[in-house]
């Protein structure tokens, strides 16, 4: 293998390695509400996995179709090469996690004037940020070949048709789930003093309230501004615990049946109606759509596993036996 095949594999290995490294992190950084700094991630990680595909290519690893299916079904054994950094590669994506450090260090999410709408390059990786202009500076591809992360897409890119389908199907999925299930295990903390499945679904109900006021002061008001408080945490869901789940489900019954009111029926010019937030710029109500949409989808994926993980705990694992997925599958973006 000569110097410039060894390069190629080198760039190839760096670039997946710092593709999987960069796309973990965006996963935590959402869990953490920080949007804005997941954005990034995943602006880098698009940007190392373009560069990973433009080595991987160049090393004659793509054929036909048949040839890649027989390469995948035998295997293909890595070359050893030195090892190069894998992520931070270049002055920009320096400067981009550069600002990002600085917004950690003060425990806060970056704000809509210290990272602006990036634009992945799909050939090269090439990152830019701010407009769109011209074509790529790194190999000359033209702007409808970039890959766009934009703040008022952070949460999301879901229409008015999909975010009114999840916002529907909450409850149901929510009943489903807690339904044959006894008091005490939906009133039990997690291994590591997490909140009981009680105070997740309390949570919920509290946020329906947060989003009926945001979606009410958008409709409302021109171009208000929106808090950049966080919304309510889990930790002040801990008096829900001691109540009755029926009187809990019936809560968010009540408070999700406001929200679908507010949103029924409205034009799509109601849906785009916009707002400042300090944390994202200019966003509308598509964008706290997706919002909610996002941040309940991961707290319902994240009750269904502690309690299918409580359930074995107690020996009744059986219940969760033949169980099919209760949240299904994600609504097509934009639909």
């Amino acid at each position: 293998m000569n110097t410039s095949e060894q390069e190629l594999h080198q760039l190839f290995t760096s670039a997946s390695m710092g593709q999987v490294a960069y796309r973990t992190w965006a996963n935590q950084a959402r869990k953490e509400r920080r949007f804005n700094i997941a954005r990034l991630f995943d602006a880098l990680c698009a940007a190392r996995g373009a560069r990973a595909e433009r080595a991987f290519a160049a090393t004659r690893g793509v054929g036909t179709t048949a040839h890649n299916v027989d390469c995948a079904l035998n295997g293909i054994i890595p070359i050893q090469v030195e090892m190069e950094r894998i992520t931070g590669t270049s002055d920009r994506s320096r400067d981009l996690l550069g600002r990002a450090a600085r917004a950690i260090a003060e425990r806060r999410d970056m704000n809509a004037t210290e990272l602006g709408d990036l634009y992945v390059c799909v050939t090269c990786g090439e990152t830019r940020e701010g407009e769109l202009i011209g074509a790529c500076p790194g190999c000359g591809a033209v702007p409808e070949a970039h890959k766009r992360f934009l703040a008022i897409e952070a949460m999301g890119t879901l229409g008015p048709h999909a975010i009114m389908h999840a916002l529907e199907h909450t409850e149901a999925t929510l009943r489903a789930m807690l339904c044959d299930v006894d008091d005490a295990i939906l009133s039990c903390l997690g291994p590591d003093k997490e909140p009981s499945l009680k105070e997740v679904l309390g949570h919920l109900n509290d946020m329906n309230f947060v989003f009926c006021e945001r979606a009410t002061l958008i409709l409302d008001t021109n171009n208000p501004q929106l808090s950049s408080a966080h919304p309510p945490k889990l930790q002040a869901a801990a008096h829900y615990r001691s109540r009755d789940i029926r009187a809990i489900l019936q809560a968010f019954h009540d408070s999700r049946h406001e929200c679908l009111m507010i949103l029924r029926g409205l034009t799509s010019a109601a849906w785009h109606r916009g707002a400042d937030h300090v944390s994202y710029g200019h966003v509308n109500l598509l964008h706290q759509g997706n919002w909610m949409v996002q941040h309940e989808r991961a707290h319902l994926i994240e009750m269904a596993q502690q309690r299918h993980d409580l359930l074995v705990a107690c020996g009744k694992g059986e219940i969760d036996a033949e169980r099919c997925d209760l949240i299904g599958e994600r609504i097509n973006e934009g639909e």
